[in-house]
């Protein structure tokens, strides 16, 4: 699976299970609410309604628990390999299994609590009844929402997805940013060496190893352009801790230790070089049939042309020596070697830039 940090498995937890939570309260509402209105029920031949939600309440714990570590295993790169379609039909199967078990526990439960004696009849013809179909069902609909949900969150980032349902962007805003152009270095002849498809299965490999360093240091992905890969940040979030540059390193020592791995199956390890710089961008939300979060301004342009310095320059990562300025600490973590003030392709003034390697003690 994704190698997540502990806050970020307590944070995914905390989530997954306050939604099933959420949903199972939903759930008893719905079945219960205005039901003493109807003639044939009376009170007495309901049960008690504070053991009836405790018991829902557990079920969305569980639920939120067992879904979240169903959710884990499946990132696992074997089961990334296969078609969303596929991975569906599997997931509903294991969910259905999940409901039975955990909608019978629940059924024991509430019979011990309320009765003091399981009734093993009446469990078995619950089993078979209309209300067990109808939890099933329910059951069954909030996982593939749930899941639908959080392909949502990979496909647009999860800080995309929520600007895109509050509408934060829906009228232009200026946000000051980071940039990251992530390129793989020797594209071309990688793609000649291994074919085109090879070479598409190279940089599925590649960016899925992108994704560990990516969540670690809370970085957004912008978008996938051929072999390139941009990533940004809020300048708060990107230079706390360093988030910006010790994305980098992170992603290229996951590489290094997937290296076995990339020798065996492509005969090389790749290598990305990038570029990085910050400032004031135009933010806005573009398109009707596809909507997106699009950024405009001279920053890209700036980060790309950085990027683009790197093989002459003989260095693997450079970033603006503004950005340099603005980080809060640095000098235990990296090594910053000045270049010469550029004028990069495109722009009249010239551009101080900084190459940056890590420490080998660098936290």
């Amino acid at each position: 699976m994704l190698r997540k940090d502990l806050k970020t498995l307590i944070y995914f937890f905390v989530q997954i299970t306050a939604a099933w939570t959420f949903a199972w309260i939903i759930f008893y509402f719905l079945r219960q609410y205005g039901i003493e209105e109807y003639p044939y029920v009376t009170f007495s031949r309901l049960p008690d309604w504070s053991a009836q939600l405790a018991t829902h309440i557990g079920v969305g714990l569980l639920s939120g628990l067992l879904y979240g570590i169903t959710e884990l295993v499946f990132e696992r790169p074997y089961f990334q390999r296969h078609s969303y379609g596929r991975l569906i039909l599997i997931k509903t199967l294991i969910y259905f299994i999940i409901a039975v078990v955990l909608m019978s526990a629940a059924v024991l439960i509430l019979q011990r609590v309320l009765f003091g004696v399981i009734l093993w009849a009446k469990v078995s013809t619950w089993l078979v009844s209309a209300n067990f179909l109808v939890a099933l069902f329910y059951f069954l609909c909030i996982s593939i929402l749930i899941s639908l949900f959080r392909q949502m969150n990979y496909k647009f980032g999860p800080e995309v997805l929520r600007n895109m349902l509050i509408g934060k962007y829906h009228r232009p805003r200026e946000e000051m940013r980071i940039f990251m152009f992530l390129d793989l270095q020797a594209s071309t002849t990688i793609a000649e060496q291994l074919g085109h498809i090879r070479f598409s299965r190279l940089l599925q490999d590649c960016f899925f190893d992108l994704t560990e360093p990516v969540l670690r240091h809370r970085a957004e992905i912008y978008q996938y352009v051929g072999d390139e890969a941009v990533l940004c940040w809020p300048v708060k979030g990107g230079f706390k801790n360093n988030h910006c540059l010790h994305c980098y390193f992170d992603f290229l020592d996951r590489l290094e230790e997937r290296a076995d791995y990339y020798q065996a199956k492509y005969g090389l390890l790749p290598f990305f070089k990038a570029g990085v710089h910050y400032g004031q961008v135009t933010v806005a939300e573009v398109g009707v049939i596809k909507k997106e979060i699009a950024y405009h301004g001279d920053v890209l342009n700036t980060a790309a042309r950085i990027q683009g310095r790197c093989n002459v320059l003989e260095q693997s990562l450079l970033v603006s020596g503004d950005l340099m300025r603005g980080l809060p600490s640095y000098t235990a973590s990296f090594d910053i070697q000045p270049m010469d003030n550029l004028i990069l392709k495109g722009k009249r003034e010239t551009t101080e830039i900084c190459g940056v390697k890590k420490r080998e003690d660098g936290k």
